[in-house]
């Protein structure tokens, strides 16, 4: 079935709720977002009670190892030295801390999603507490989709990463792929954060998905839908060369990667099926870059061990003098 002929959906997932200011004024936007709360958080409580308040679907935003910036992780985080009975321990406390939680996504996890023990041991307790698991995709060598298929847990994984630029540009590019993803494949799977920036993008644009007739819904209207077909592109060092892509078609398209994150679909808009990579001329790298909307020093954070010194505030006030040198005597050197 072609998938104009069906209803065109999408799920927009907000992660990290429970820190920052502006998470109450993304909760009110009137649209069926889903709310992804992170375990132990300080506003986690009140974010909760506001998202069943205004009908969101509610999520528990886990923190897995990542293969860099841990020390973002947050509180009750899952990391590979840890054995069974301490993964499994951990997770039951987390969902225990957002209770009205009916799905679960990972916050980071670009290493932890890629184990497949420790992701087996994951599954069990979602399976045990009839609970969905979103892969936010963190990573191209990602075990969820085996893993869950194995304990019957539903499943989606993400097709766009809307905010990793917070640009107004970068925002609109992702949106838009968000809608053209919808329209050839029927349904897409989007994630952002509650910053400032995506806040206001969010509340002027989302009106325009009604006018594009697609509807927004939560995440587990989406499960066990393919993801759509798309490439990962990452770039780490925001310079690199636009790189081409071959399809079937013989078509050649390319990709910007001045910006950290982004999803590329193969195929235009249309009504077949998209087009098929069939060769990459340069490998897609593994690691996407992951940029959290808050600040380490928030509680509930380890910061790093080797941390720079802020520079007093009086001092962008007050210039110093210069240091005068100080005489010493030669019979002082002698000593």
């Amino acid at each position: 079935m072609q998938a104009q002929s069906l209803p065109l959906q999408v799920a927009i997932i907000i992660d990290d709720i429970g820190y920052q200011k502006v998470d109450p004024d993304i909760i009110r936007l009137p649209y069926a977002l889903t709310v992804a709360v992170m375990p132990f958080t300080p506003n986690g409580h009140d974010m909760i009670a506001l998202a069943r308040q205004h009908g969101k679907e509610i999520m528990l935003h886990m923190p897995m190892e990542a293969v860099a910036q841990n020390h973002l992780l947050g509180k009750g985080a899952l990391r590979r030295p840890m054995n069974k009975q301490q993964v499994q321990q951990a997770l039951n406390k987390a969902l225990d801390s957002v209770p009205q939680a009916i799905g679960v996504n990972n916050h980071m996890g670009s290493l932890y999603t890629a184990l497949p023990e420790q992701m087996d041991w994951v599954m069990q307790v979602v399976a045990a507490r009839g609970l969905y698991f979103i892969d936010s995709k963190t990573t191209g060598k990602s075990v969820v989709a085996a893993i869950t298929q194995k304990h019957g847990v539903k499943t989606r994984s993400r097709d766009v990463f809307l905010d990793n630029d917070k640009s107004y540009k970068a925002l609109d590019r992702q949106f838009n792929q968000l809608i053209q993803l919808a329209k050839q494949h029927g349904h897409a799977v989007a994630i952002g954060h509650p910053y400032p920036e995506t806040y206001r993008y969010l509340k002027k644009n989302l009106p325009r998905l009604a006018q594009q007739g697609i509807k927004v819904v939560p995440a587990s209207a989406l499960l066990d839908l393919p993801a759509a077909p798309a490439l990962l592109i990452a770039n780490t060092a925001g310079t690199t060369k636009p790189q081409p892509v071959k399809t079937k078609a013989a078509t050649t398209a390319t990709v910007d990667e001045t910006i950290s994150t982004q999803v590329i679909a193969l195929g235009p808009v249309t009504t077949v099926a998209p087009a098929v990579v069939t060769e990459i001329n340069e490998p897609v790298p593994e690691l996407i870059p992951w940029h959290p909307p808050y600040l380490p020093q928030l509680p509930g954070f380890d910061t790093p061990a080797v941390a720079p010194v802020a520079e007093p505030e009086w001092r962008r006030f007050y210039p110093q003098p210069a240091e005068t040198p100080v005489a010493v005597s030669p019979v002082l050197l002698l000593r």
